[in-house]
């Protein structure tokens, strides 16, 4: 498996590093995370230990009435695990519940969610809550909080309930419905905890694109160069990259889709200026170092204290280049743009220089999605000849990873194939992993521990689509209708592997057609595809695709067919063609209850076990418009109602 050396091809990447938010307020000073679900109405704020496994939020809502907050399964309101809580004068109330469907989620028996404080403030409610990770709850009613995508449901209503006393103790809380609601995906362990201080002496500079024209189609890939020089103090001695936020031209976040930035030299004046689409523009800069990547819903990445992107210096790249993904479906006329990224760095080095791969799939038409899959799996690897060649003895580490699709992914799994002590190779605990991947909020995970990549290691990312509600093939592409399948590991020490993708060669299509194609469709297929004629949608469009197509589409593509697997540097890149090898599912040992850091709960406020003391009353009155419930903490109201206290 020699690497064989072909000239280097531009390519045009998405990546998406995000995270965090923003408010005014005491509570972004004290949470390092945070993120607007409902802008100008509700705000939230976490912070969390991975020693301890708990978590800490906050949550900010314009409302003197009651704030609803959860934890989702899937989106919906069955299932959820939430809280509900308000203040009323100096007395502020809340409780731990279980949503078993579309009505008001009664109390849980035993409370795994605590409050820490409850005020309001200029109109605004603020609630501050803790849970574990893991709270071990009996009956099940509590979701545990994982890395990756959790779906985050909210509400409120402007009205006060009504509580009141009896003569037993018990309380009766009468509930307006909710004025608002919503849904958002939210990975709640991906950032960097107690992300280090920024010195004040540090500097900023942008690179950014300047009142652009945003062509009225689809789809706009916009390019713009900068030199360096002229735009970072004394560039010629070393910089270190210490953070790198977005700059959002404030009308236009629903069309920048995401942002690149890359670093490169041999540019002319020519190159420079207000830009152009990038399919016009052949600068050499799209194979490059990868700087900086942003995508929708994002907001800063900050490396950790010990590990900075060092640029300048005598050997340092002279330009930068933005990339932008306008994304206007409607096609929209009279956009203009100034979108880009700052950049936050120091004068002096950190302990690790740090560098941005790029993994996956080749961004073409060989990657080919069938119509009709509940979750089609497309593989892609690094193969051993690329780290073998770039990684040091030591390895590099892996500290923050992105994972990349489009629309119709639903997870993806980035993980390490080792040859063992008896050269069997097998899957390591995954790099990262997300089975509730959300297109809309594409996070980056600084991760729990590094992981260490050898020389002879293989980096594998699987992919999984659905396309139930597709009618024909989906290929790969640069448009969001399209799709990628991409991860981007952020590591040290920095490398010259800029990226390694790869893609299928269709080498097993005969065996395919042979057994899984019409013989009146057969021959629209060709029986072969070479490095530069990709498959064609006309040509995959003619079957039916059935389950059984389906999984033998992908057996032979991706589990038993060959790839050209290519990794990247400054002057060239090699590639090998190769299958996947076979190697052993990583399964991960069960987890002793012993090692569960679970709550230890408190009964509920009157001792109530929930859903098992029901009593149905007719206590329900128009008020406004608005139906109310009355409820006893006892006495647990369950209607089914058309208008939902959650989405």
């Amino acid at each position: 498996n020699l690497l064989k050396k072909e000239m280097k091809l531009p390519l045009l990447l998405l990546a998406c590093l995000t995270p965090v938010c923003f408010s005014d307020n005491h509570l972004a000073e004290k949470y390092p995370f945070s993120t607007t679900l409902h802008e100008g109405y509700y705000y939230l704020y976490w912070n969390f230990s991975s020693t301890d496994e708990t978590i800490q939020f906050a949550v900010r809502v314009k409302t003197t009435g009651w704030v609803g907050f959860g934890i989702s399964p899937n989106g919906q309101m069955p299932g959820s695990d939430v809280v509900i809580g308000w203040v009323d004068g100096q007395k502020s109330y809340f409780h731990d519940r279980y949503a078993f469907g579309h009505y008001l989620p009664p109390i849980d028996k035993t409370q795994n969610w605590f409050l820490m404080s409850a005020m309001q403030d200029g109109g605004y409610t603020e609630l501050e809550f803790s849970r574990s990770f893991t709270t071990c709850d009996h009956e099940n009613r509590d979701l545990d909080i994982l890395a990756d995508t959790s779906r985050i449901i909210y509400s409120w209503n402007d009205n006060l309930p009504n509580v009141t006393q009896h003569p037993n103790g018990s309380e009766m809380y009468s509930f307006n419905l909710h004025q608002s609601y919503g849904l958002a995906g939210v990975n709640l362990l991906g950032g960097l905890p107690n992300p280090p201080h920024i010195p004040s002496g540090a500097k900023t500079f942008n690179v950014q694109v300047e009142n652009v024209q945003v062509p009225n189609k689809d789809t706009t890939y916009w390019c713009r160069a900068v030199n360096l020089k002229k735009i970072v103090d004394s560039y010629d001695n070393e910089k270190y990259i210490v953070k790198f936020s977005p700059l959002i031209t404030a009308s236009n976040k629903a069309y920048v889709h995401h942002m690149l930035v890359y670093m490169c030299d041999g540019l002319q004046e020519s190159d420079l200026g207000p830009g152009g689409e990038c399919s016009d523009i052949n600068n050499g800069c799209f194979t490059e170092f990868l700087i900086a990547a942003w995508t929708i819903g994002g907001s800063d990445f900050v490396y950790p204290d010990n590990v900075a992107y060092p640029i300048g210096g005598s050997t340092g790249k002279q330009f930068a280049m933005i990339e932008i993904h306008y994304n206007n479906p409607k096609e929209t006329a009279g956009i203009v743009d100034s979108s880009g990224i700052q950049f936050t760095y120091l004068e002096t080095p950190r302990e690790h220089n740090a560098g941005i791969l790029f993994i996956g799939h080749e961004v073409s038409s060989f990657m080919v999605v069938p119509p009709n899959a509940a979750n089609y799996t497309v593989s892609a690897f690094c193969p051993m000849e690329c780290t073998n060649e770039y990684f040091p003895p030591e390895g590099i580490k892996i500290f923050a990873n992105t994972l990349h699709t489009h629309y119709a992914g639903t997870g993806l799994t980035f993980s390490v194939i080792r040859k063992n002590e008896i050269s069997q190779y097998e899957e390591l605990k995954p790099i990262e992993k997300n089975l509730k991947y959300d297109f809309n909020f594409q996070q980056a995970t600084h991760l729990a521990e590094e992981i260490t990549v050898f020389p002879g290691d293989i980096l594998l990312l699987r992919c999984y689509y659905n396309t139930q509600d597709r009618k024909g093939v989906t290929l790969g592409g640069l448009s969001t209708q399209q799709e990628m399948c991409l991860a981007f590991p952020v590591y040290y020490p920095k490398v010259e592997m800029n990226g390694c993708t790869s893609k299928p060669t269709f080498n097993k299509i005969e065996s395919f057609i042979g057994s899984d194609v019409p013989s009146e469709d057969q021959n629209s297929f060709p029986v072969s595809f070479n490095n530069t004629s990709p498959p064609k949608t006309t040509t995959f469009n003619t079957l039916e695709w059935t389950n059984r197509q389906i999984n033998s589409f992908e057996k032979n593509t991706y589990q038993s067919g060959t790839q050209y697997a290519y990794c990247y540097s400054i002057d060239d890149f090699d590639y090998v063609v190769e299958p996947l090898p076979d190697f052993k599912d990583y399964h991960a040992p069960p987890k002793p209850a012993a090692m569960h850091n679970c709550t230890v709960p408190k009964e509920a406020p009157d001792g109530t076990d929930g859903i098992h003391e029901i009593d149905i009353t007719d206590e329900i009155n128009e008020l406004g418009g608005a139906k109310m419930i009355h409820m006893s903490t006892g006495l647990l109201v369950l209607f089914l109602m058309s208008a939902l206290l959650f989405l």
